[in-house]
């Protein structure tokens, strides 16, 4: 659990920031905007796919650009 003492002399402005930096530090806002939506497991089949699309995109590219 995270959480942030106010030190003395300090105001409620610093001790935002404070907390927010160890929240970072943590993890807890990448954390909770990854588990926002349920995503599903892509499938083994759809993995290589995307992979074989990815690298045809690839080498049109390259061809883009030593042809112009």
């Amino acid at each position: 659990m995270i959480y942030a003492v106010r030190r003395r002399n300090e105001n409620n402005e610093k001790l935002m920031r404070r907390f927010k930096k160890q929240t970072q530090k943590q993890g807890v806002v990448k954390k909770g905007r990854q588990n926002r939506y349920f995503i599903k497991d892509k499938t083994r089949r759809r993995v290589r796919d995307e992979a074989v699309s990815r690298t045809k995109y690839r080498a049109l590219k390259v061809q883009r650009i030593l042809w112009s």
